[in-house]
């Protein structure tokens, strides 16, 4: 009664894989050349596939690829749940920037997404991130994690551009993120310095592997293997 459901399966498993393999080689490109600069035809070579398989899986074309990458990246994916809200905060910036280091997609997402023309072409993150962020800074502030005075919303928005700042300017100045962790560490600690209740900030973790020890626990937890070139 089974025997029947291999080969679909099988299908199934050879279109996640085409499709991963798209947007791997999306990223890369996405990465290298930007937003206009990535060809489809490109995309395709690269990816091994052919043109009829692309656009099965992105009839969309570019934009459709671009929106993927940028929902299947920037997620909160190993974040758990603290007792300290703002622990939450900086387990936040510091797994993505262990992904960073290791993953081409996010390098490609965190491209597209500060693109002056991102909004209109395929959307941004960045409104779900501040979101989140401010989220995190009310509780904490509810629970009496913050200093009087502070607003989560305004520090929600510098949280984010301070982030992406910071990882920005580590490349263009040194030409590699090797030490985006450390340096994403200490902005949370120099930031958590001004805002957090001097009772709670020596409760919170700023060690720069943090963010790696979470998303590796997370991949073991679901026997996920690690995405693009992570190793």
């Amino acid at each position: 009664m089974t025997e029947p459901q291999k080969p679909r399966r099988r299908q199934s498993q050879r279109a996640k894989s085409t499709r991963q393999q798209i947007m791997s080689a999306a990223g890369l490109l996405f990465e290298e050349k930007g937003y206009e600069g990535a060809a489809i035809n490109e995309i395709i070579e690269l990816a091994g596939t052919t043109k009829g398989g692309f656009y099965f899986h992105f009839p969309g074309g570019r934009r459709e690829l671009a929106v993927a990458i940028l929902d299947s990246t920037l997620t909160m994916d190993g974040l758990n749940p603290q007792e300290l809200k703002l622990q939450e905060v900086v387990d936040t910036g510091a797994i993505l920037a262990y992904r960073i280091t290791k993953e081409a997609s996010l390098r490609a997402a965190l491209r597209l997404s500060i693109h002056k023309n991102a909004r209109d072409a395929y959307g941004t993150p960045w409104p779900n991130w501040v979101t989140i962020n401010t989220t995190q800074l009310t509780e904490a502030q509810q629970n009496g994690e913050l200093r009087a005075g502070v607003s989560p919303a305004e520090q929600a928005y510098q949280i984010a551009g301070a982030w992406a700042g910071l990882v920005l300017i580590s490349e263009a100045v040194e030409g590699h993120l090797d030490n985006v962790e450390e340096r994403v560490a200490r902005m949370y600690m120099n930031l958590m310095s001004a805002i957090a209740h001097p009772g709670t900030l020596p409760e919170i973790d700023f060690s720069a592997d943090r963010g790696s020890r979470l998303y590796t626990a997370h991949l073991e937890q679901k026997n996920t293997p690690p995405p693009d070139d992570m190793t």
